[in-house]
């Protein structure tokens, strides 16, 4: 039976909740463009879970990215397969109810799997595992250098030299000796003793709790480290000793070559395909499944290698090509640099100069910029080729606990001109990150959908806001918490070029005109 020819009364909860929203979305929400969207919600689970209704951030992230969805742009839809919830990925009955609605939507789709495949949710293993390439990686150790430092155990600054590998031996050293138990110096035993344990787990927590007890890790996270930092002020150095031995196993095997191959083409023609499709304008899905695994640093490099491929550079931050030159085109009061000579300066080597990085070109483009602007060339192609394209990342709260990679991520509209980025956060953190905050309340700015939210961020986001206003929109999220009671859903929509900026919307049952509308947008199956 063809899904829009199915009956009303047959309609699973989850399909229910999507055709629902998808009726709001497309017949109330704001018609103007956007570049950043935000969805918000306060736990990490579905904004309604009933006997009538089942929506989550993935099914509203499904109904945004096909109204964002034109001829010639791309589309990558990154979902985490870990989510909390009865109908989540990591279920099989959510995971067949999301692809049946996915593929009715995209039917031309490129599907990509990027994980371990060691876990008995095989239903998720079915697609071709999306690897990075490794000479990419190699070529850019600033861009590793900061996933290394946003994971590391003891909060080290790694530079791009200590970053930088050759071949797949080369990273495995770099990984073992950075995410391994650091040596207990006196610089980090002194942070140690004089900081709290649970300001230190919060401070420097990076993937330890991953290393050392990884199937707790989620359970357990802060509480665990602070034992582990507990045991070290108190010089309790068997145990310590035995959990360092613990690590080191489990950072070697977690590490190792056959692993690493799981996430890296080391050929010396890696595949191309997710930049293919979105080249050629496919809708590309990719499903994690590392969270809270040894693997999840690897995820911030699939993002940095996607843009670094598909992202408009504007031509003012390109680096600059010395312009040849004719022969006699000299003016005589120019300097000869060929009959200069250059002292070398004293006590200062080759070795102790930074590595020429990408990092290092653009911050010195950045300030030649900043100097001498150039005039941007307006061309008929504006981006040369490059893809419009508009990334969605479920679940970016957790991508939050890599800093310099999560700005990066929700930066990448201000960066790229052709590129647009939706993100969906969950905000249920005993304590929030400022990376966290900075990125909830930049994803508020322009397009917000609000399901609920964390109360110290929503006083940051109407800090500003006249006294009068506020009571107004703590109305609207009264109203929001009653249709909630009822088993329903409602939320508010932000957009800062529409009057009133705030609204409110209750997703309600459509008319039967509009089912068949929503429904025709599928394919038919038989």
């Amino acid at each position: 039976m063809a899904y829009r020819d199915t009956d009303e009364d047959s309609i699973p909860r989850y399909k229910r909740g999507y055709e629902w929203f998808s009726h709001v979305a497309n017949s109330q929400l704001s018609s103007k463009n956007w570049r950043r969207l935000g969805i918000f919600s306060f736990y990490d689970a579905p904004f309604v879970e009933s006997g009538l209704l089942y929506l989550s951030p993935k099914q509203a992230m499904l109904t945004m990215a096909r109204m964002a969805k034109k001829k010639e742009t791309g589309l990558v839809l990154v979902v985490d397969a870990l989510e909390k919830g009865e109908m989540g990925l990591s279920s099989k009955a959510g995971f067949d109810q999301f692809m049946e609605i996915f593929d009715g939507l995209f039917p031309d789709s490129t599907k990509f799997y990027f994980g371990p495949r060691d876990s008995d949710r095989i239903w998720l293993h079915g697609f071709k595992t999306l690897r990075i390439p490794l000479k990419w990686l190699t070529k850019r150790p600033n861009i590793f250098a900061e996933v290394l430092s946003d994971a590391s155990p003891v909060g080290e600054f790694i530079g791009p030299g200590d970053a930088a590998f050759e071949d797949l031996e080369g990273m495995i050293e770099v990984l073992v000796e950075k995410l391994g138990p650091p040596s207990l110096s006196d610089e980090v035993m002194n942070k140690i003793r004089s900081t709290e344990a649970s300001e230190y787990a919060a401070e420097a927590v990076g993937l330890m709790t991953v290393f050392v007890n990884p199937t707790t890790a989620v359970s357990r996270g802060v509480k665990y480290l602070g034992k582990f930092v507990s045991m070290v002020k108190e010089r309790r150095k068997q145990e310590v000793r035995e959990i360092y031995a613990e690590w080191t196993k489990r950072v070697t095997e977690g590490y190792s070559k056959e692993n690493l191959l799981k996430f890296f083409d080391d050929s010396d023609n890696p595949q191309t395909q997710l930049v293919d499709a979105v080249a050629s304008f496919k809708p590309v899905l990719l499903i994690l499944e590392t969270r809270g695994t040894l693997f999840d640093l690897f995820l911030p490099l699939i993002l940095q290698h996607l843009v670094a491929e598909i992202g408009f550079v504007p031509k003012h931050l390109r680096p600059r090509r010395m312009k040849e030159e004719k022969p006699g085109s000299r003016e005589e009061n120019q300097w000869e640099t060929d009959s200069l000579s250059f002292e070398p300066i004293e006590g200062v080597s080759e070795e102790d100069l930074p590595p020429v990085t990408d990092q290092l070109i653009q911050t010195v483009i950045g300030s030649e910029v900043e100097m001498n602007p150039a005039r941007v060339e307006m061309s008929e192609d504006p981006f040369e080729g490059k893809p419009q394209t508009v990334l969605f990342l479920d679940a970016a709260t957790h991508l939050s606990k890599f800093n310099k990679s999560f700005k990066f991520a929700l930066n990448i509209p201000e960066r790229y001109p052709n590129m647009s980025v939706a993100a969906s956060f969950f905000t249920d953190r005993d304590k929030i990150s400022t990376s966290l905050q900075e990125g909830v309340l930049e994803y508020m700015q322009e397009r917000a959908l609000v399901f609920d939210l964390h109360p110290l961020l929503f006083d940051h986001v109407t800090a500003r806001m006249p006294v009068s206003k506020k009571a107004w929109l703590l109305s609207l999220l009264q109203e929001m918490e009653r249709v909630r009671g009822e088993g329903e859903v409602a939320f508010l929509e932000f957009s800062v070029n529409d009057d009133p900026q705030w609204r409110l919307h209750v997703v309600e049952k459509p008319r039967s005109e509009a089912l068949a509308r929503i429904r025709g947008w599928f394919r038919r199956s038989g």
